[in-house]
């Protein structure tokens, strides 16, 4: 049967809850339901009652309309991956359905640990939207341009929160399955030091020693429809090319000719159109190319993003990260754009929020250089305090650099873009007093902690106190009993992959021009994973001694654990984080 092909293949949650909804609503037309009523939903609490609910509200039934749907719902699901065992009801649901863990676990685990590829690819249906077509079938086709015009030197806090934030982004287009170019508009020695220690290693379209050709742009206003007319000054006649960025202005010393000023309207130009007006500023106006006989930053941006696409196989969609403060700029630019280049690809925004210190009005007092040599001696001085005078050499400063890596990246990523970071950058080992400030540091210790049990095990192997872990297919996993186990896998392991899918669904809006990128996910999913592994690991002594009664629920722990430590370490991966290997 083509459903039971098809769902082998389910192993989340989402799919899950998909497959279960399908055979539902399929076999409920005898009983005068409404199909669209009916709602299944993934418990949070209480797994041992059952793992998804369809709660009394949807629709209610009697005894024989239960067991016919518990006896479908049993049947149907024989061929999936992770099977249904129970079907019960409460006075609050309708049908709490568990699955077969035994099943589901082994399924499951064998298929993240063999997967050489981590994370699952989106389908095309999934990435779109009904007004913007991709015009291509094979996701790993699908390019998008990643602009980002105002990193600069790097210097300002809110400058290094565009930095990871674009680094997090890329990473996450990556891993579902989309090709990106990098457009970093003055990258400079202070940006590039930043981007070795952040571990950003993209793929440039541009680079900044690159030329633009800001006359093409140029060109292509003077003569375009919507070009506003004006009266020239003695003064606009005799000036000289030149740009009022400094660091763009090397790319055209040699051009040196004289401007008249353009004006582009876009009000003409967006009443002309089918877009919609609403989706832009309605105080745009106008779009200055050239100001004061020199070229603006809209034009150099704009002829830098030309130039971007020319040189690109193929480009699917333009995704600008801009602060917030610019995002007004940035829609000129855009709008620039479709008036001037002929098939410019869709172009997506995602705006950031600035970096303040908490508990107060004022902007950050520190710059990025004081930040981070803050957090590196508030990781020093925590880790002299736990590990003692062994705390030195080149080893553990690259240790404690990469604590700090992480602790900064979790402070800068945790909130919604959009808004506002407020970073504790008071002095001292007990700084910050919140868990984002210590959430970096608090994942990574846990992600050691599973990479040090594994080390132990392997050398007691080596040892000869354990034998070797055996094959996936001889672990009996049903003698996972507790329910915190149940709930680290049914809650983590389960659902990786409808995380890392989920922050890259709204990349193209449906309404508006502003992309909802959930780069605070990641972030959180492995602060709830790690606290939840803590008070497991609290209670739980997973190497036992060699007793034949005892090594079976090892060995099957053993293998969770494995699973845990690998979507773990991905989704470090995914912040560009280097996993902490040791305590």
């Amino acid at each position: 049967m083509e459903d039971s092909r098809q769902q082998r293949k389910h192993v989340s949650c989402d799919s899950m809850t998909q497959s279960i909804l399908h055979v539902i609503k399929r076999n409920c037309g005898a009983f005068d339901i409404e199909p669209k009523s009916i709602l299944v939903q993934k418990r949070q609490k209480s797994l041992k009652d059952g793992d998804f609910c369809v709660p009394k509200g949807c629709f209610k039934i009697n005894e024989e309309e239960f067991l016919h749907l518990k006896e479908k719902l049993m049947e149907e699901s024989k061929p999936w991956t992770c099977p249904v065992k129970k079907v019960t009801s409460d006075p609050y649901n309708s049908l709490l359905i568990s699955l077969d863990r035994s099943l589901t676990y082994k399924s499951v685990i064998s298929s993240l640990l063999k997967s050489e590829v981590p994370c699952a690819k989106v389908s095309k249906n999934e990435i779109e939207n009904d007004t913007q077509k991709w015009n291509d079938s094979k996701p790993l086709e699908r390019t998008v341009l990643v602009h980002v015009p105002d990193c600069g030197d790097c210097k300002t806090l809110e400058q290094l929160r565009g930095l990871v934030l674009t680094q997090h982004v890329i990473n996450l287009l990556h891993a579902n399955g989309l090709k990106t170019k990098l457009s970093l508009l003055n990258s400079d020695a202070d940006t590039q030091k930043w981007q070795e220690l952040l571990n950003f290693n993209f793929d440039y379209v541009l680079r900044r020693e690159e030329k633009c050709d800001f006359e093409n742009i140029l060109d292509r206003a003077r003569h375009s429809e919507y070009r506003l007319s004006h009266k020239k000054s003695n003064e606009e006649d005799h000036s000289l090319l030149h740009t009022e960025t400094t660091s763009e202005s090397d790319h055209n010393t040699a051009d040196v000719k004289k401007l008249d000023k353009l004006v582009l309207d876009a009000e003409k130009y967006l009443a002309s159109t089918s877009t919609d007006s609403g989706v832009y500023d309605k105080n745009l106006g106008k779009v200055h190319f050239t100001e004061k006989g020199g070229i603006t930053d809209t034009l150099i941006q704009m002829s830098h993003l030309q130039t971007c696409i020319e040189q690109m196989d193929k480009c699917d969609c333009v995704l600008h990260i801009v602060p917030d403060k610019k995002g007004f700029q940035q829609q000129k630019i855009d709008l620039g754009l479709q008036m001037l280049v002929e098939g410019m690809p869709k172009q997506v925004h995602m705006l950031y929020g600035s970096v303040t210190e908490r508990k107060s009005a004022a902007t950050q007092k520190l710059n990025t250089e004081e930040f981070y040599s803050l957090r590196f001696g508030q990781m020093k001085e925590a880790s002299v305090m736990k590990y003692g005078e062994c705390v030195k050499g080149p080893g553990w400063n690259k240790t404690i650099e990469n604590l700090t890596v992480a602790s900064m990246k979790f402070e800068l990523l945790l909130n919604v873009p959009r808004n506002i970071v407020k970073l504790d950058l008071s002095e001292g080992n007990d700084f910050g007093g919140g868990v984002d400030n210590r959430a970096g540091a608090f994942v990574m210790y846990n992600c050691a902690r599973l990479a040090t049990l594994f080390k132990h095990f392997n050398k007691a192997v080596d040892d000869g106190t354990y034998p070797p872990l055996p094959s996936m297919d001889c672990i009996d996993f049903s003698l996972l009993r507790e329910e915190d186990e149940w709930s680290l896998f049914f809650h983590y392991i389960l659902p990786f992959h409808d995380v890392v899918r989920s922050t890259v669904t709204e990349l193209l809006p449906s309404k508006g021009i502003y992309t909802k990128l959930g780069t605070h996910k990641i972030c959180n999913y492995l602060i709830g994973l790690s606290r939840s592994l803590s008070s497991y690991y609290s209670h739980t002594h997973v190497l036992v001694e060699n007793r034949p009664n005892l090594l079976p629920t090892m060995y099957a722990r053993l293998y969770l654990l494995k699973a845990l430590h690998f979507v773990m370490t991905e989704g470090l991966h995914l912040l560009g984080v280097t996993p902490a290997t040791q305590l």
